[in-house]
């Protein structure tokens, strides 16, 4: 009672929210894709459009950096799914302009979309496409074309871009094309990544908005103000019961909502840059804006933790003799002051993380830190109290530690993690009970698929989840990708493209005026929640290639 007491006291109130644009889509499932036997009946797959088309709505609401502008649009399933076409008929499989034909006029008036298997023909020959779409020509009046299609695949979901596509598709119906620029653009031409990107520009929303089917839905996006813009992070909102505002979308306070992510990186690439700069993130929507350069300016932030007891965020600062541990104001991002001094000569503190202890106290207090050198690195502690001396436990017996960029402390579980470009999984549990004596046994977690380049990792105590940035390096584009993570299953919860960044470190700190729930209570909030509303030409999308 009283942590709820504390944030109603601090958040910002909520003002007045503009109504939503609704799109309301009629969806249809071919009847081949039902398998009752193997669960997949017609209300399997009504659960998977619902779960795909609150995603996208998330992505076109939710913001995912400076080149996105949220957008308050929201589409709906207007009816219950209905199956299409008859057993064998070939329709599960778009190939032919014929098809392309059968599809389209099937369903009636109205906004009608479709899942089948697969797509080979979209508006001429697709081998391997994932959507296809009518792409009207608008006149710039809202709801003057109503009649459209829109197909989606098994193969979207499958690779895990279904909500993206199912949003795209909807922007061609609302006159939208394709663009190139930014990777986590909506509309770009290409899935490059299982990510979800939704990034559109301002007159791509004012489209997107005109799409609508109705104005007259009822509903509110409540973190937006009546001129269109996203509030404050932290601002109420009403669509969650003790909601709050993050990144444009409306969470619960004890999860993602309640979580600031603070990154140093190099804003606006993907591909390298010295991180320089302090940049904040929305834990909800992967939403980021840069807070500060470090100052000096050759002061580059390489390692970062939050210590919940004391609200206090340190980072480490590598230089050519020594390695720093500074104290950063996690509101303006500016670096406070240096602490302490870790004479280490060669090697470098490349990733840090913070282990609470058993109490409450900041005297139990530890950063871990893995500092690197050759081909080895040795997992070290430090006393908050003592920040120029490094205490071992034990080495890490990999060829390469420079490369385990990001470390974080599951306080929850007691579980050590380290985030790595190495292997076809990335993301490792390093076993603490066996440091001493060296060497401290560290595991695969199996199954991740989360290697990143880069790799920056944080854990929340607040929604007990782990928080991943990285780069990844495609023929074509340099992406910036954002994870949250289940780390009792090493599951991505949430998987997104957003605006172009390096990261060089990543910490979990709460939104203003958490930092006493977190420090009295918040230990056991192992649930993360996300808003999840109650409302549940052509276009060629090939995967991993043209969308």
């Amino acid at each position: 009672m009283t942590c709820t007491a504390t944030w109603a006291f601090l958040a910002p109130a909520a003002i007045a929210a503009p109504a939503v644009d609704l799109h309301e889509l009629s969806w249809s499932v071919h009847v081949d894709l039902i398998n009752a036997g193997a669960g997949e009946d017609l209300a399997y797959w009504q659960g998977i459009i619902d779960s795909a088309v609150n995603a996208g709505n998330d992505l076109l609401e939710g913001g995912q950096g400076p080149s996105d502008t949220p957008c308050c649009t929201r589409m709906v399933r207007s009816v219950s799914v209905a199956t299409f076409g008859t057993p064998g008929d070939g329709l599960d499989v778009m190939n032919s302009a014929s098809d392309e034909t059968a599809i389209g006029n099937t369903g009636g008036a109205g906004s009608q979309a479709f899942l089948i298997d697969s797509i080979e023909y979209c508006g001429g020959s697709a081998p391997n496409a994932i959507g296809c779409a009518l792409n009207t020509t608008c006149t710039g009046n809202g709801n003057d074309d109503p009649n459209v299609w829109m197909v989606v695949t098994v193969d979207s979901l499958d690779s895990g871009t279904l909500p993206a596509v199912v949003a795209h598709e909807r922007g061609h119906n609302a006159c939208l094309s394709h663009v190139s620029g930014a990777e986590c653009q909506l509309m770009q031409g290409a899935v490059f990544t299982p990510g979800n990107g939704g990034c559109l520009a301002v007159s791509e929303c004012a489209n997107f908005q005109l799409g609508r089917t109705t104005t007259s839905s009822g509903l509110e996006c409540s973190c937006f103000d009546n001129g269109g813009s996203a509030l404050a992070d932290g601002t109420i909102c009403t669509e969650q019961t003790n909601g709050l505002c993050s990144g444009g979308l409306c969470g619960v306070f004890d999860g993602d909502a309640g979580v600031r992510l603070i990154a140093a990186a190099a804003p606006g690439t993907a591909s390298g840059g010295p991180p320089d700069d302090s940049i904040t993130i929305s834990a909800l929507s992967g939403d980021w804006s840069t807070l500060a350069q470090f100052l000096p300016a050759a002061d580059d932030v390489r390692g970062m933790a939050y210590a919940h007891d004391s609200e206090t965020l340190y980072g480490v600062v590598p230089t050519v003799a020594d390695d720093e541990i500074v104290t950063i104001d996690p509101t303006t991002g500016m670096i406070l002051s240096t602490v302490g001094t870790i004479a280490n000569g060669a090697l470098e503190i490349v990733s840090m993380a913070y282990d609470p202890g058993p109490t409450n106290l900041a005297s139990d207090d530890r950063l871990l830190v893995l500092e690197a050198g050759g081909m080895l690195g040795e997992i070290r502690w430090i006393d908050p109290a003592f920040p120029s001396q490094t205490n071992l436990l034990g080495t890490l017996a990999f060829g390469g530690t420079t490369l385990f960029t990001g470390l974080a402390y599951d306080s929850i579980h007691g579980k050590l993690f380290a985030a790595t470009p190495f292997s076809s999984d990335g993301l490792y549990e390093i076993d603490l009970s066996t440091c001493p004596p060296s060497p401290c046994f560290a595991a695969q977690v199996p199954g991740a698929n989360l290697e990143r380049d880069d790799a920056s990792l944080s854990f929340s105590p607040i929604t007990g989840m782990l928080y991943l940035v990285g780069t990844l390096d495609y023929v074509v584009a340099q992406t910036t990708d954002y994870n949250v993570i289940d780390p009792l299953t090493g599951v991505s919860m949430l998987t997104l493209n957003v605006d172009a960044f390096t990261p060089a470190a990543l910490a979990a700190v709460p939104e203003p005026g958490f930092g006493l729930m977190v420090a009295v209570g918040a230990l056991g909030l192992a649930a993360a929640s996300r808003r999840r509303c109650s409302v549940s030409g052509r276009d060629l999308i090939p995967v991993g290639g043209g969308m």
